[in-house]
């Protein structure tokens, strides 16, 4: 046998599936077999293998076993010439296997081999080719000299960009999201080492080939995408603390003699990156608070009005708070999520006025005060949509006021198949803009006729029909029409699905479509906002609680939690069923429907969940809540 193809999964199952159907098309006339390690996924993974790869080799494990192990676990059953480690976040061009397996053939002393990555929006993944993390290496990193001189052959090493992007050149370190490797290579330099839960176990066994006497290549000739899931995490804390633990590990391991300075670098940079990465996302989330909040204050103090009505507000601390206030009520109507909107601001402020015209009607009785509110709230209002209209001039990552039901969508395919994915995309976008077709084999599929329609029609979206195109060609168009702007999708041949860079549109979003969904801002808002004035009722009526009510003192105890929390007084119903993808909710305290009980059957339950998420009702909310307070329990 040529190749065992070894993919560990995890709670992944639409790639999964998407990289099972390229993988096949890529062994087509090579002798092969295919892996697949699950680690306890609850998605639904280990059905889909079971029901629509019959042929895969199913390691079904009954826990989190870590991807070492789990790679392992296939390795020693693989009979393979070369053995393929792959992530399920990838797509695999039809002429992979063979060009690397012909490559591999050709170079005996080629221990491993990485080929050319590209993420999900058509750019090259630098990690396609690294050098050795050693001391200087991952200083250069840390302090972010490799991001500065990226072409650098001292300071970017990390990454080789001295190496050009497609040229194959020997490599110190592969990317553990496709290795290519020589089982014999294995047997002598030994199997991934399990003490690196995730990360850093790539980096120590192409360390360890090399030790063998063996090269690792970068072979840009086979290409593939990766999705790169692990990007949307960089910015956190855990990703942080994982990602820098294992490199501790790998420098105690082989630079422990250079007299500690490498480890105590490491665990620095840890502290260090966390901290960056708790400010990072702060900074994220706080940029649109802070500019409002300045914009107020600078309203209230440059304007006009404000010193001959209410010469108090010149106080700055009583601008601030005033600011603050504004903004709070703001966030209440929306004001701050993503994306942006025009509406929430102007609604907020037009309750601001309201509420703060009637009581100063009540209060002087003339008009003159409510005049002149409605012109501060007005120079405030637009203030604030300058604001945001300046950050999507800008670009600025998170702040765009494009929404997509505004989006302009090509898709690459037959009529059917375009049909199809533009139908599922209307749905799940609540509606699209402008659409069009181009059917494969025609001259606008040129790469350069492509890229003039994306320019010319303003285009947010390109789909391409994998079953009307070949996965190499899409990753060559992907590749080529990567500075036009739009954003790539797959629509899968058994139209269940689209995938996207970071998103997964599949039939299950068809339960959570409404506005006031779950899935919304909107809607979590609600819910949490009712959760907190629930539980706040109950902690300020204690005494009365825990005297008159049922379970008094357990209910006292439970609105702790939800106040802090840890629960949420309404959750899903209990169900063993693999649902569709609803928003996560904290568990809740009563249950969804109470009259239905466990009468219920699972599927129903499934359903009942689903329409919950969909179309949530605080006041159902609130009937459930004050049944469940009534209730003996």
């Amino acid at each position: 046998m040529k190749l065992s193809v070894v993919i560990v999964n995890y709670n992944v199952r639409a790639y999964l599936e998407q990289c099972l159907r390229t993988v096949f098309t890529a062994l087509d006339g090579l002798n092969g077999e295919v892996f697949v390690v699950d680690n306890q996924s609850t998605d639904g993974s280990v059905e889909l293998v079971r029901e629509k790869f019959p042929n895969v080799r199913l390691i079904a494990n009954t826990e989190n076993v870590g991807f070492s192990r789990a790679n392992n676990q296939a390795i020693r059953k693989a009979k393979g010439e070369y053995v393929l480690l792959l992530n399920p976040d990838t797509v695999v061009g039809e002429d992979v296997f063979h060009k690397v397996v012909a490559f591999m053939d050709a170079h005996p002393k080629a221990g491993g081999l990485g080929v050319k990555m590209i993420d999900g929006t058509g750019h090259f993944l630098p990690e396609s080719k690294r050098g050795l993390p050693t001391p200087q290496v991952a200083f250069f990193k840390i302090i972010g000299l490799s991001r500065l001189f990226p072409k650098s052959s001292l300071f970017g090493r990390y990454h080789l960009g001295h190496l050009p992007e497609n040229e194959a050149a020997p490599i110190e370190i592969l990317s553990g999201a496709c290795m290519f490797l020589r089982k014999r290579t294995l047997d002598e330099v030994g199997l991934l080492d399990e003490s690196f839960f995730m990360y850093g176990e790539d980096i120590d066994l192409s360390y360890r080939i090399t030790l063998g006497g063996y090269e690792n290549w970068y072979y840009p000739d086979a290409r593939i995408i990766h999705y790169k899931g692990e990007s949307t995490k960089k910015s956190s804390v855990n990703y942080v603390f994982v990602f820098y633990n294992a490199m501790a590990i790998f420098a105690q391991k082989h630079f422990a003699r250079s007299g500690g300075v490498f480890p105590v670098l490491i665990k620095s940079s840890i502290y260090l990156s966390a901290a960056a990465a708790i400010a990072t996302r702060f900074l994220n989330r706080a940029l649109l608070p802070f500019l409002d909040l300045l914009t107020i204050v600078l309203v209230l103090a440059l304007s006009p009005v404000v010193p001959q009505r209410w010469p108090f507000i010149q106080e700055l601390g009583t601008d601030l708070l005033i600011g603050l206030g504004v903004v709070g009520w703001t966030a209440l109507f929306g004001g701050y999520d993503r994306p942006l909107r025009f509406t929430p601001p102007v609604k907020a402020l037009m309750g601001l006025l309201i509420i703060g015209g009637g009581l100063l009607w009540s209060l002087s009785g003339t008009t003159d005060d409510i005049l002149e509110t409605a012109l501060l709230c007005t120079w405030a209002t637009a203030a604030m949509l300058l604001v945001r209209l300046v950050l999507h001039l800008l670009r600025i990552k998170g702040y765009g006021l494009r929404r997509k039901e505004r989006e302009r969508v090509l898709a690459i395919g037959s009529n059917q198949e375009a049909k199809q994915a533009l139908a599922l995309l209307w749905q799940t976008h609540f509606g699209l803009g402008w659409t069009s077709t181009v059917r494969p084999g025609s001259p606008e599929t040129t790469p350069e006729a492509l890229a003039r329609i994306i320019r010319k029609h303003r285009i947010g979206e390109v789909v391409f029909c994998a079953k009307d195109l070949s996965w190499g060609g899409i990753i060559t168009l992907m590749e080529k029409l990567r500075n036009g702007g739009a954003e790539f999708k797959i629509a899968q041949p058994a139209r269940e699905f689209i995938i996207g860079p970071s998103s997964i549109e599949s039939l299950a979003d068809l339960y959570v479509l409404q506005e006031h969904a779950l899935i919304t801002p909107a809607g979590r808002r609600a819910k949490r906002i009712l959760d907190v004035m629930v539980s706040l009722t109950i902690l300020l009526l204690a005494p009365f609680v825990a005297l008159l009510l049922p379970n008094g003192g357990r209910r006292l105890s439970e609105a702790v939690n939800v106040l802090t929390g840890k629960r949420s007084w309404v959750g899903y119903l209990s169900t063993s069923r693999s649902a569709p993808r609803l928003p996560t909710l904290r568990r809740g305290i009563f249950d969804l429907y109470p009259d239905q009980g466990p009468a219920l059957t699972e599927r129903a339950a499934v359903r009942m969940n689903a329409l919950y998420a969909k179309d949530y009702d605080p006041f159902h909310d609130l009937r459930v809540v004050w049944r469940g307070l009534r209730t003996v329990s």
